[in-house]
């Protein structure tokens, strides 16, 4: 990778301080917890270190009003954030405890993560550490491959809070109506022009020096073409191209997976992208790659439609699972610009 919007994956375990300062240690866990995924990269997360844990908040300067509107999707990236940081600091010795949103749910702090001496895990002991660097999103296509039961039953070991629920959609059917799902929901947020010019703002070309969004190699688009995409993007509904790609992604993919929950606030949210990105990292560690589609949950009553095929709570993420090629991860913001003095 190059850039120094790339930097921040070439973070190495061995340059862990293991004898130096509490701050510079914590500091350290963070540049794993800033490698989780967000919803469209907009990494919308603030940390503040102290004697013996981290503050995690929202940025809500990263909200999209017109395509996030409640910000479910922001909460559940900050979720992944606290996963990938607690995972880091399983692996390097630490005992965290995360309290939820301690100041209430109008407070911008989401979690206080205590970090207590702990046990280091033991080799081939449950440690998902080493994939925070390989996960990635895939947003192109999947190969021809089918992921085995009981693959599939360990994933879903890490829906592990109360009130939340992973149902798997595997047959021919349930594609069929996702993909319908998913193809109106294109229709009707990409025929409005500020949903268009909200999500096309973090649209990149493949050459991008942003430290944040989408770059758009991730969906095999190619480098000249990238350079013209995003303002075309924002001025025309290309909702027809968008219909394909997704359409495949769904069709081609082993299993369609919705988590969906009891609850419906912020908690909920940042609940859900903590227990994704757990299943994420187990995923990854079988060389299984995920895309997202949230789009039916962003238009009320085709959540209404979803919320009565899986008849388990509130919907809060559609994504497929299935065999893909590795490829280059997006950009990420310098740890320096997303700690905070709190």
């Amino acid at each position: 990778m190059t850039g120094k919007n790339y930097e921040a994956w070439d973070v190495k375990e061995s340059d862990y301080p293991a004898d130096g300062p509490m701050e510079e240690r914590l500091k350290f866990l963070l540049r794993y917890a800033i490698l989780a995924p967000s919803g469209p990269n907009t990494q919308p997360w603030k940390f503040a270190i102290h004697d013996s844990g981290i503050s995690v908040f929202a940025d809500i300067n990263r909200a999209l009003p017109f395509v996030d509107p409640s910000n479910r999707t922001l909460f559940m990236s900050v979720g992944c954030a606290i996963a990938n940081l607690a995972v880091a600091a399983k692996h390097f010795g630490f005992a965290p405890s995360i309290s939820y949103f301690p100041d209430g749910q109008e407070s911008d702090l989401v979690a206080s993560v205590q970090l207590s001496p702990g046990q280091k895990p033991m080799d081939g002991q449950d440690d998902l550490f080493p994939q925070i660097q390989r996960r990635h999103t895939t947003k192109d296509r999947y190969e021809n491959a089918t992921i085995a039961n009981h693959l599939l039953k360990e994933m879903e070991r890490n829906i592990n809070l109360p009130g939340l629920y992973l149902t798997y959609l595997a047959d021919e059917d349930a594609k069929n109506r996702m993909a319908d799902l998913v193809s109106r929901a294109h229709q009707i947020q990409l025929a409005k022009k500020e949903f268009r010019q909200n999500l096309g703002e973090w649209l990149r070309s493949n050459w991008t020096a942003e430290p944040d969004g989408m770059p758009l190699y991730t969906f095999g688009v190619p480098d000249v073409i990238s350079l013209g995409f995003p303002a075309a993007f924002k001025e025309f509904d290309l909702s027809r191209p968008v219909i394909y790609r997704d359409s495949g992604l769904i069709h081609d993919c082993s299993t369609l997976a919705v988590i969906t929950s009891d609850q419906d606030d912020k908690q909920t949210w940042t609940m859900c992208g903590f227990v994704l990105e757990n299943l994420l990292l187990r995923a990854t560690s079988y060389d299984i790659r995920a895309s997202f589609f949230s789009q039916p949950i962003g238009v009320s009553l085709l959540r209404e439609e979803l919320k009565k095929q899986v008849n388990r709570g509130h919907p809060q993420l559609i994504f497929s699972l299935g065999m893909a090629k590795p490829m280059r991860p997006s950009p990420r913001r310098p740890i320096e610009d997303v700690i905070v003095r709190h």
